[in-house]
């Protein structure tokens, strides 16, 4: 191992960087400070000029007290000047050594630096910003330093893959890198399609134009060049102008066309909508996955993506906790998947940066079902089984009359209050409500299922967007057995499985349902495994 270097400093651009995440961070006072100030108002120059100035002296303060080296086989970071921190991190505790760049840090050769261990929540460090040399010189004495204390040991042959020898190449330190995945720019974009993700950019593009009073020349003004109404003169209303507006235009085609007009303008306005959607959220997957990397060494993974902002996130293969393959209803239409995982101390997803959310959260975002077993296999050989050959245990017999209940309940109610309003009609939503309530308890009670490995467990659920996902045994920290007064009544059980995660996988394996004996019985046999491991 090198000497340890001493103390040192982030980049001098960490003061800019520093500040601009502070004023992101109160982008709201700051966006009403600037607002009044462009008005005028000496309130707003006095708040937006209090507001810059207190974000600056944070940014001086934190960039001038923050210290950071390595020595003596631990990782030292002091930082603070009213509450100062001396923080101490052994070098075999740290988990990830995640990289973020956008497109100011790629202009100026810096990053930024996220370091974290399995102990919490947090990161142990957060540099922003560092130099690309200064970055690659830790991340290699890092590592360096965390694998001799482990006795890590690495053979190369085992990760080097003779059919596909361009697959393979050498890091900085010699060591295998193996590529699992890489992800084709028309795969990313259809996953933006088929997701969810276009309410993110939509509304930032819509708040935009609200301040900006864009279309109030459309919806408000008095018209839209090059359009002419026309018709009899009992049905339509002729312009003498040759423009008119939006608004005009629409009650024209309901006063022409009556319902049906409105039916048809409804369903455009919704095609519309939807088609807008779906276009943000291929442009959010572009931006954030584009180029996505998925590399093996054989000891941990490493993901790399983005456009404008470029991410490199390490993810140790021993950390892993939990494994999940989700795929929604559009997804399985086109034969594709996601993969999530939840790691050692992962954090609790309300304030991740880019690099832990791809890391984790969106750890492969999409890829075809044929690439499944391959990833897996990466992470764990075990994780690649056959879900059509495995055992399943189904819920209690009683699972799904109980499950029926309340939705059959709340249907009755609404058919008696819509014959209360409507005799001859009333009834349509509430047996509709029912019929709909069935159809989805039946399928919902289906779709949940357990099963009991050699090495773990894997459990499945979800209609809409159907999850499996597993853990092992050496993971689990706990099992948990309870019932209700209703579990009781039904003769059934929960089973609860934790592991050191914190639910990015957004998939807890929480079995219910189960029939009582049959949960005590797996309850024993799940804790005699853990306390073996």
């Amino acid at each position: 191992m090198t000497e340890p270097f001493s103390m040192r400093r982030l980049h001098p651009l960490s003061l800019g960087f520093e500040l601009a995440s502070i004023i992101r961070s109160n982008l709201l006072p700051t966006a009403a400070a600037l607002f009044g100030t462009s008005r005028g108002g000496w309130i707003g120059l006095s708040i937006g000029s209090a507001v810059i100035a207190v974000c600056l002296a944070i940014a001086i303060i934190r960039y001038y007290t923050f210290r950071y080296t390595i020595a003596n086989n631990e990782l030292i970071v002091d930082q603070g000047l009213i509450h100062k921190l001396h923080r101490v991190v052994p070098l075999d505790r740290i988990q990830n050594i995640d990289l973020s760049q956008n497109l100011f840090h790629r202009l100026l050769q810096v990053c930024e630096v996220r370091i974290e261990t399995a102990s919490g929540k947090e990161p142990e460090a957060i540099m922003r910003v560092l130099a690309l040399s200064e970055y690659a010189r830790l991340k290699k004495e890092l590592l360096a330093s965390s694998e001799a204390l482990v006795g890590a040991k690495r053979t190369d042959s085992a990760d080097q893959d003779p059919n596909n020898p361009d697959k393979t190449h050498q890091n900085p330190k010699g060591d295998t890198v193996r590529l699992i995945l890489a992800l084709p720019l028309r795969l990313i974009v259809l996953g933006g399609l088929l997701s969810n993700r276009g309410e993110v950019i939509a509304g930032l593009v819509v708040g935009f134009l609200w301040e900006m009073r864009f279309g109030d020349s459309w919806f408000r003004s008095k018209s839209i060049p090059g359009f002419k109404m026309g018709g009899d003169s009992e049905s339509a209303q002729v312009i003498a102008s040759d423009e008119t507006s939006v608004k005009a235009m629409i009650g024209w085609v309901r006063e022409v066309y009556g319902a049906f007009g409105s039916l048809l303008l409804v369903t455009l306005g919704v095609i519309l909508l939807f088609a807008i959607l779906r276009l943000f959220s291929a442009m959010w997957y572009v931006l954030r996955f584009y180029g996505y990397r998925l590399e093996s060494n054989g000891e941990s993974l490493h993901v790399k993506c983005g456009l404008l902002t470029q991410v490199s996130a390490t993810i140790p293969l021993g950390r892993v906790q939990l494994i999940s393959v989700q795929r929604s209803w559009l997804q399985r239409r086109f034969g594709l998947a996601c993969i999530r995982i939840e790691t050692e101390g992962g954090g609790d997803g309300k304030a991740e940066d880019a690099a832990s959310s791809v890391g984790r959260k969106w750890f492969v975002p999409i890829l075809a079902n044929d690439s499944v077993h391959e990833v897996l296999s990466a992470i764990d050989t075990r994780a690649q089984f056959d879900e059509s050959g495995l055992v399943w245990q189904s819920l209690s017999k009683n699972a799904l009359p109980r499950m029926l209940r309340p939705v059959l309940f709340v249907s009755l109610v609404v058919l008696l209050m819509g014959l209360y309003i409507r005799l001859s009609t009333g009834w349509i939503p509430g047996v509709l409500l029912g019929i709909a309530g069935v159809l989805y308890v039946r399928k919902k009670s289906k779709s949940k299922r357990y099963a009991r490995m050699v090495w773990g467990l894997v459990f499945k659920s979800g209609t809409w967007t159907q999850k499996c996902s597993m853990t092992f045994f050496e993971k689990i920290q706990g099992v948990s057995y309870s019932q209700t007064p209703f579990d009781r009544r039904w003769g059934m059980a929960n089973l609860s499985i934790d592991t050191a995660s914190a639910g990015p996988a957004d998939h807890r394996i929480q079995i219910g349902y189960l029939a009582s004996d049959f949960a005590a019985t797996e309850f024993e046999e799940i804790q005699s495994k853990i306390e073996r491991d």
